[in-house]
């Protein structure tokens, strides 16, 4: 029971997770559906399958992202670690549309995500594009209605249309930029500034982010944006304007800190002069009035792509003044109101009370702490419980933080608990000011002398030290989870040879019989892939050769094909002391294969340059491992 309690813990923070996450359940046909695959706390991803996408088109993906997560638990910490792919959709049609399950395999296990229904209609979501967390946000300006719908600017026809000896490229760059926008350049340690990155357009396009900016030295807040669309005047010409991210950033230390640029693609379309001269008025009116939705023929347009980058900007963080600084200061700089409150004014020695204390007001307010409690003499207090109720899309964020101590008192009598005071400085007088909370009355009875316990006690002063009971208890655990890793350990290996031992035997005895070029001569051991390429296959040619060459490393290496993974690839080919060159080129192919896989496959050239860099791997081999190796 004690080594269930130990473990159960870890094994809570590391369960390994497959998941969809797609926000959007209703979008308009016209908007884009971000949706992603999360594998969490899993050590080797081995394959992926991502479902098919019936009803939509793959515009941008997948986009593969990875990182770790640091988590503080009361007794420990925990540090979980998380694969992803992201898909940008466009959907084909109205109506419900189920995008089926994907599966991946990771760590020797088989995982399923749900189905998820995304309802299509009509009409355009007014959330389409508020995405604060993703690396990658679609965007086409025009396409909402923006410019109908937020008072259209005197557009000049002229902005969309390429007369002849005009430069695409110089037109675009004049009519559609990235800008990054700031409140303020100057603030306090711990005052927050908002940042704004922006789209101005005069031009049909789609725009995609590329490259997310860094925060580095901030503590960010997420705002929420969205995709419909503003008319501002920039140098006196009006643009549409699209707001692509806004955060409030909160420094955490003093000095220069640049905020970097935002990158995205720009994919800007214009119509052919000669195409738009020979429309009558209502047409032509027609057609610029809804550019994205009237196909007009391919000669009759021009696709120019641009890549737009913002400017960085520098933003100058002042220290806090160091004279006048109150001793209960933590770092809180807004402006702040405090209230305590008891749960019970009257209790028993067997009871446990709660002291409530509530500070509220705007500025840092998630990054502050617990306030210090003095507790009269008679009274154990112990660490609260944090309830946080902010409004983070206010600026500076809004709310308060609700701080719950329970205590105990050892015996009977009246207590008053003092006034809790709470320090912030207030940039707005550049102040420190000191505020406090109204003492509470206390009135305890004698119980019935029942033992008040299972709290963690906060007061410092009331520590009894060193615990002799509590090192044999954390040393007896030690001692048991290392016999228990080692039984495991011995268990699994054990385990594990006979299991290969026996898959061994099942390899094709052909294989197994013959060197590699007996096994060349007799058969292409791509022969399959050979065919699916000769048939122009390209969705069948990457399964066919991945099978090829799994037959093909398990019979050169004696790999029971279940024990077969990159990873054990790599080691065989080390082993043989093949060269450098022939080791990357055979990283490079696995990659390529998984990558065709997981994804939309490329097409015939792609197709062909893998195809010969498999047989290239093969003839190396031959060459520089020639012996299979056999037991």
């Amino acid at each position: 029971m004690l080594l269930v309690y130990i473990i159960a813990p870890i094994t809570a923070f590391s369960q390994t997770k497959f998941t969809t996450i797609c926000p959007q359940k209703t979008i308009g046909k016209n908007d884009f559906l971000q949706i992603q695959f999360r594998l969490d706390n899993a050590h080797e991803v081995e394959t992926f399958s991502p479902p098919d996408f019936k009803g939509f088109t793959v515009v941008n993906g997948p986009n593969q992202q990875s990182g770790s997560t640091y988590i503080s638990g009361q007794n420990q910490n925990y540090v979980t670690q998380y694969f992803a792919l992201e898909f940008i959709l466009k959907p084909n049609a109205t109506g419900k549309l189920i995008i089926g399950s994907a599966h991946v395999r990771a760590d020797g296990h088989n995982f399923s995500t749900a189905p998820v229904t995304i309802n299509v209609t009509n009409i355009s979501s007014t959330n389409n594009g508020n995405n604060n967390n993703s690396q990658i946000n679609i965007f086409s300006p025009f396409s909402n209605g923006a410019d109908n719908n937020a008072g259209s600017p005197d557009h000049l026809f002229d902005d969309y249309i390429l007369k002849p000896g005009e430069s695409a490229s110089e037109k675009t760059s004049k009519n559609l930029f990235v800008k990054l926008e700031v409140n303020k350049n100057t603030c306090f340690v711990g005052e927050p500034i908002t940042a704004s990155y922006k789209l101005f357009t005069r031009l049909r396009s789609e725009t995609s982010i590329t490259d997310a900016p860094s925060f580095n030295g901030f503590s960010v807040s997420e705002l929420p944006t969205n995709n419909r669309g503003t008319i501002e005047k920039l140098n006196g010409k009006p643009f549409n304007v699209y707001v692509l991210r806004k955060v409030q950033l909160y420094p955490m230390q003093a000095g220069k800190f640049t905020l970097s640029p935002i990158v995205a693609d720009n994919n800007v379309t214009f119509l052919k002069a000669a195409y738009a001269q020979s429309r009558n008025d209502d047409s032509f009116l027609s057609l610029m009035q809804d550019f994205s939705l009237n196909m007009a023929p391919p000669e009759a347009v021009v696709d120019e792509k641009i890549v737009t980058k913002s400017d960085p900007v520098v933003i100058n963080v002042k220290p806090l003044p160091e004279t006048n600084i109150p001793k209960e200061f933590k770092g809180a700089v807004g402006n702040f109101r405090i209230a305590s409150a008891l749960e019970k004014n009257n209790i028993t020695t067997d009871d446990a009370g709660n002291l409530t204390v509530e500070i509220s007001g705007s500025g840092n307010l998630t990054l502050i702490n617990a306030p210090v409690i003095k507790w009269p003499a008679g009274i154990d207090g112990y660490d609260p419980k944090i309830t946080d109720q902010t409004d983070k899309t206010q600026v500076p964020i809004s709310g308060s933080k609700i701080f719950v101590f329970p205590f105990t008192v050892n015996h009977s009598g009246h207590f008053i608990i003092d006034s809790i005071s709470f320090s912030y400085f207030d940039p707005t007088s550049q102040t420190y000011k000191n505020i406090q909370s109204s003492p509470l009355q206390l009135q305890v009875d004698k119980g019935t002398g029942k033992i008040n316990n299972g709290f963690k006690k906060s007061n410092p002063n009331t520590d009894t030290g060193f615990q002799p009971s509590k090192f044999l208890i954390g040393l007896a655990c030690a001692l048991i989870l290392l016999i228990v890793f080692f039984c495991w350990r011995y268990i699994f290996r054990r385990k594990k040879e006979v299991v290969l031992k026996t898959q061994s035997k099942a390899l094709p005895e052909a294989y197994l019989n013959m060197d590699d070029e007996a096994f060349l001569k007799q058969q292409n051991p791509l022969l399959k892939a050979h065919e699916k390429m000769m048939e122009n296959d390209v969705a069948a040619f990457y399964p066919a050769l991945r099978n090829s060459l799994s037959e093909y490393f398990c019979a050169k290496f004696n790999i029971p094909k279940p024990a077969l993974t990159k990873n054990r690839i790599l080691e065989e080919l080390d082993k043989c002391n093949v060269q450098v060159g022939t080791t990357l080129l055979t990283q490079q192919l696995l990659e390529q294969i998984e990558m065709n896989l997981y994804s939309m496959p490329s097409g015939k050239d792609e197709m062909e340059t893998v195809y010969d860099n498999g047989m290239k791997v093969i003839s190396l081999l031959a060459k520089q491992c020639p012996q299979i190796r056999h037991k």
